[in-house]
């Protein structure tokens, strides 16, 4: 029993390794989101970004954990709720579907900030045991607000190794891995990540490269932060570069994942009303397109093409059918007011297309494909729905005579249709199943399905069953 469930916990631990290297798009969020509450938590979600960091958590001298000067955690206890009663439920909505948010870190330390001082003067007069202040206002922050995941390391000064690989060693222990924001002095964190991972081999999962004011430099020499055992790099720019247009920015990530130096990238820093007016969707929705996507569609499964400029020209991302709002649709790597033509491949299949972000209000229904949409609906394409045609599937068809099919108790019979698919409707013409036929007689099990009736085809074969 004991050697199943280590089997088990190893096989779950690779699952969770596997899953987070697909949060490739990541940003910082200062004290702005919850300032401008609830429209920056809707930003936020609908953005597409697969990873966000709160910045920022102060570790006072007592222990005590701040931010922009309202009290988190005192004494072992979350009282931040006196302050911001609604923070607990934003950062859950923040992860709650639809978004593309799957990972939640907070920061600690940056230019100027002293909290990793104050944690090496706790650790080493009070150390990281369960009674210590550390220990307890961190458990009382993930007792609260389970959904941070991490902690990300700025610190900018007071590099002391010993007590920080201490710190965030107990902080994985309270369930928190460690991600790091280097720009300089690489031999300290190459110290501190080797003393983490001795200790606890998983705890540090990425490597985020400042590439931005002090970390200018490190735009050509991004793969020079090598730390063995963490996988993932993530160099990280400015969303508000005077010189820099996000088309240049991505064409600079773009450079890295060509020289093989980054697995994703993260922006700095969405923190006050200027940056109401940047484009976060561009953003997160081109990162993923490098670095990702978060998802694919699988080859057999492609209903319509989608395409950033008229014609069919400029990026394409494929999609099958399903309903896709503007956070769904940036893990593909589309982003908002991208999309000006698109390729439809099956014709019992229609889009919807939306300039909302979640697929409601006025929409535009494309039968075909289309090289250019009405100035409406051009470049202000924001959600989709990709769906069978009413009535497809469930009329009569035009029966193929060499194709068999047979209703059996739980089965369908098919003969003669090697190399066809096969598909499996509700009566409301929703395809809710397929596969593909390998054989010249195959029975295909129903028994799965709930009881109701079907519609059951095979290229221009098609019967009605009831299940």
């Amino acid at each position: 029993m004991k050697k199943y469930l280590l089997l088990l916990l190893c096989a779950l631990l690779a699952f969770a390794d596997a899953y987070s290297q697909n949060e490739v798009s990541g940003i910082y969020a200062g004290g702005h989101i919850r300032r401008g509450r609830p429209g920056t938590i809707t930003k936020l979600r609908n953005s597409g970004f697969t990873y966000l960091i709160l910045f920022n958590v102060n570790v006072e001298t007592d222990g005590t954990l701040t931010t922009d000067g309202e009290t988190i955690c005192k004494d072992g206890e979350y009282v931040f709720q006196q302050t911001q009663p609604y923070y607990q439920q934003d950062i859950k909505n923040l992860k709650t579907a639809p978004t593309g948010i799957s990972r939640i870190e907070i920061c600690i330390g940056g230019w100027g900030n002293g909290s990793y001082g104050n944690i090496r003067n706790l650790v080493n007069s009070k150390g990281t045991g369960k009674s210590s202040i550390l220990y307890r206002n961190f458990k009382a922050l993930k007792d609260a607000v389970p959904e941070i995941d991490a902690v990300n390391n700025d610190t900018e000064q007071d590099y002391d190794a010993e007590s920080a690989a201490k710190f965030h060693i107990m902080m994985y222990d309270l369930g928190y891995k460690t991600t790091i924001a280097p720009y300089t002095y690489m031999s300290y964190w190459t110290s501190l990540v080797s003393k983490i991972r001795a200790s606890r081999p998983d705890a540090v999962d990425r490597a985020m490269i400042q590439c931005y004011d002090g970390g200018a430099g490190n735009v050509n020499s991004v793969g020079s932060w090598n730390f063995p055992g963490v996988a993932q790099r993530h160099p990280g720019l400015l969303d508000y570069s005077n010189d820099w247009s996000v088309e240049r920015n991505l064409a600079q990530f773009q450079s890295w994942k060509d020289q093989g130096v980054a697995t994703g990238g993260f922006v700095w820093l969405f923190n006050d009303g200027y940056d109401e007016t940047w484009n976060m969707n561009g953003w997160a929705a081109g990162l993923n397109r490098i670095f990702g996507p978060m998802r694919t569609t699988p080859e057999d499964e492609i209903i319509v093409r989608c395409y950033s400029e008229k014609n069919y020209g400029g990026y394409c991302i494929p999609l099958g059918e399903g309903t896709y709002s503007q956070p769904e649709l940036a893990l593909y790597g589309i982003a908002g007011n991208d999309i000006s033509s698109i390729e439809i491949l099956n014709e019992n299949y229609r889009v919807k297309v939306y300039t909302s972000v979640n697929c409601t209000g006025s929409y535009l229904i494309r039968q075909v494909s289309t090289k250019t949409f009405s100035t409406s609906y051009d470049n202000k394409i924001c959600s989709m729905k990709v769906e069978l045609k009413p009535g497809v599937g469930i009329g009569e068809i035009d029966a193929d005579e060499d194709i068999l099919l047979t209703a059996e108790r739980d089965n369908i019979l098919v003969e003669n249709a090697e190399g066809e698919r096969l598909c499996i409707y509700d009566t409301a013409g929703k395809l809710i199943n397929q596969s593909t036929i390998v054989t010249a007689s195959q029975a295909v099990s129903i028994q799965a399905l709930p009881r109701g009736n079907y519609i059951i085809r095979v290229a221009d074969k098609a019967i009605k069953v009831l299940r």
